[in-house]
């Protein structure tokens, strides 16, 4: 408000200084001049010194309204000299198009709409757009100085098109911030409107009283008629000094709002317009002797416009390389991308899938294309329908799938469904980002199956320890009584109570083994040695019950460092699940017992030709207290005690596929191998 009221007073003060100079008349045209510099010059520094508080497009708006400024100011410095040198006191000659471009820049600075936010890269396009319409205007307004009434100030009959203009612009500038006000009722900028649409309103009273004046023949400059060129003035320093700054929340917007870019067609039509404009205003106001300027003025005009054109074309070539680059640099990552995503419309057209998701489904984008959503799923999954429908909604849909691949198999995914919408808030496309989850399935299971190791383990070594102690107790006083007892009937009961508990030690050894409760003693062993002493230990059994064993020792078997009992236990127990698994089809059968080096270790095969391990069965024949043997038959701890030894000696045992029956392998690091790791962790100890 302090603007407006410095305006008021600067008015008055203006009216006073000039009915006290109307008797000189010298005076009073170099006070107006000096005068009537004032008002806009004083909106122009205001907005030149706030110039680093915009940037983009709501700088652009403040720099048309101060260059418009300053055409004004040129236009009344104009009107004063001309008074000065050629006694003329009325405005409507050539400094009255200056003085009607600095009213109009206003309407023009609209079209950067500076309430929608900085939008730095529409800046460069929207200023040719504005100087474009700028010359088509000045084309405009030359035609209606161009007369000798209208040069010279006089009242002919081309003064009253200019003064209609007058009064027409400054009601579509009236309108247009009013409108304007409206717009951004609800964003920062809506009081920097409503503070300039008063200040239009306010020039567009004024100027219509003068107007009526100069009609009447009353008008007189340097009295209160000049106040259309004063008081409106006031309002644009009011209005830049509390203008919103561009800043962090303008540029969020501008993130977060698509940038909507302006279609050429200010330049276009501009350029479009003017034969029609200069055919047309020539049989308006139709002036042999400016017939010349007026050729010349076409021909300028044209000669702006046209660059103004090409400047205008090159800007959006520009923005589109730059955006065309901006779109092979997505795609890129979109392809070079591990996780899996698939684009395809709202009823179920595919439309792109990155490389990561053609491998994962074993198909190329052709073949994608004749598929829908719900045939690269699995039929056990969720359903495609349920997905549809949340994304339909607008929402993000996440959870996990399973895919199929071309070769039927299937494979876990976790999935963000998310549509892309436009302005109407419809999806367009949908786009799902996929992870493979497959491994990390394996890894939890493996880390759930490790965990119930080591809980089976704690549960079994104090098991076996509580066990220990009475069953020690009951084989030394067995002991003891066989010694002592003479009755052969007695002596026979005492050493079947110590063959069973003997029995019952032995479980609990390998309690213990399993639990890796007991370090033994390791030493340089050969393989070959150590399971053909164990296949001698099993040969009579093995004929009774007419099991061919066929043996194969391959020459040049690593050694290997090992406890020899440990691996006569594991490669006796592979043994005797062989020999149970082929009694179990009643008929002869065949188990093969091969050596050999594989990677610098030595392993040793051990197979049958029995009926297999199922599939269903086979991950968890390695779980303590798991067998598949009737009960009293098996305790289910063979294969698991196996499997400890073995990582126990840096090796492993595992199930290996095989033509018939089952096939295990018994793999350990050579002597060599173990040798050089104990040297390197020596080393570094």
């Amino acid at each position: 408000m302090v603007w407006l009221l410095l305006g008021v007073l600067y008015s008055s003060a203006y009216a006073i200084a000039g009915w006290t100079l109307r008797n000189q008349p010298t005076v009073l045209s170099w006070f107006r001049a000096v005068a009537l510099l004032v008002p806009p010059m004083t909106g122009t520094i205001v907005i030149v010194r706030r110039r680093q508080s915009w940037a983009g497009c709501q700088w652009l708006f403040w720099a048309t309204i101060a260059l418009g400024l300053a055409m004004s100011a040129i236009g009344l410095t104009g009107w004063a000299a001309d008074e000065l040198m050629f006694a003329r006191d009325t405005w409507l000659a050539w400094p009255a198009v200056f003085a009607l471009f600095g009213g109009v820049a206003p309407l023009f600075g609209l079209l950067a709409q500076p309430h929608r936010g900085v939008r730095e890269p529409l800046a460069a396009t929207t200023a040719i757009d504005i100087a474009g319409l700028a010359v088509v205007t000045g084309f405009l307004y030359s035609f209606f100085v161009t007369t000798p009434e209208g040069a010279a100030g006089g009242a002919g009959p081309t003064v009253a098109p200019l003064v209609l203009v007058s009064e027409l612009q400054q009601a579509l500038v009236a309108a247009g911030m009013l409108a304007a006000t409206v717009v951004a009722r609800h964003t920062a900028w809506r009081d920097t409107y409503r503070r300039l649409t008063i200040g239009a309103f306010v020039g567009f009273v004024t100027l219509t009283l003068s107007n009526i004046g100069s009609a009447d023949g009353v008008y007189r400059s340097g009295f209160v008629y000049d106040f259309t060129w004063i008081l409106p003035f006031a309002f644009f320093p009011w209005a830049a000094t509390a203008a919103p700054a561009s800043g962090a929340a303008d540029g969020a917007a501008d993130e977060s709002e698509e940038l909507t870019r302006p279609r050429p067609w200010v330049i276009f039509i501009a350029v479009a317009l003017l034969p029609f404009l200069d055919f047309g205003l020539r049989h308006i106001a139709p002036e042999e002797a400016f017939k010349g300027f007026r050729d010349l003025t076409t021909a300028v005009t044209l000669i702006s416009v046209l660059p103004l054109l090409v400047a205008r074309i090159a800007a959006e070539r520009a923005e589109l390389q730059q955006a065309s680059s901006t779109t092979r640099l997505l795609a890129q990552v979109i392809e070079q991308a591990r996780d899996l995503i698939l684009v395809f419309t709202p009823d179920g057209r595919y439309r792109h899938a990155n490389a990561a998701f053609c491998r994962a489904v074993g198909r190329s984008p052709e073949e994608l294309s004749a598929l829908g959503p719900r045939e690269l799923l699995a039929h056990e999954t969720l359903s495609a329908g349920q997905i549809h429908s949340t994304v339909r909604d607008g929402s993000t849909w996440r959870g996990q799938v399973t895919r199929t691949r071309k070769d039927g198999t299937t494979f876990p995914v976790s999935a963000s469904v998310a549509p892309l919408l436009d302005a109407a808030g419809s999806a367009t496309h949908v786009v799902s980002v996929e992870q493979d989850v497959s491994e990390d399935r394996r890894l939890k299971q493996q880390l759930i199956h490790s965990e119930r190791l080591s809980a089976i383990g704690q549960l079994v070594a104090g098991v076996a320890h509580e066990i220990n102690n009475p069953l020690q107790a009951v084989m030394g006083f067995t002991e003891l009584l066989i010694e002592a007892e003479k009755r052969s009937d007695v002596r026979d009961d005492l050493e079947q109570i110590r063959r069973e508990a003997g029995r019952a030690a032995k479980i609990v050894r390998h309690l213990l083994l399993f639990a890796r409760q007991e370090t033994l003693e390791r030493s340089i062993a050969n393989l070959n040695e150590i399971v053909q002493s164990t296949v001698a230990l099993r040969a009579l059994d093995l004929g009774a019950s007419l099991v061919d064993v066929q043996q194969h020792y391959a020459d040049g078997v690593p050694l290997i460092v090992a406890n020899r009992e440990q691996i006569q236990q594991v490669v006796l127990n592979l043994l005797l699940n062989a020999e149970h698994a082929i009694k179990k089809l009643g008929q002869p059968g065949t188990i093969s017992v091969r050596t050999g080096e594989s990677d610098g270790s030595a392993f040793v095969d051990v197979s049958d030709d029995g009926p297999g391990i199922p599939d269903e069965v086979a991950g968890r024949i390695f779980e303590p207290f798991f067998t598949t043997k009737p009960i009293g038959e098996g305790t289910g701890l063979g294969l698991s005690v196996g499997m400890g030894i073995a990582q126990a000696h840096g090796g492993s045992l595992a199930l290996v596929p095989a033509e018939r029956g089952a096939c295990f392998r018994l793999l350990l690091p050579s002597a060599a191998a173990v040798h050089v790791d104990l040297s390197a962790l020596l080393a570094r100890a």
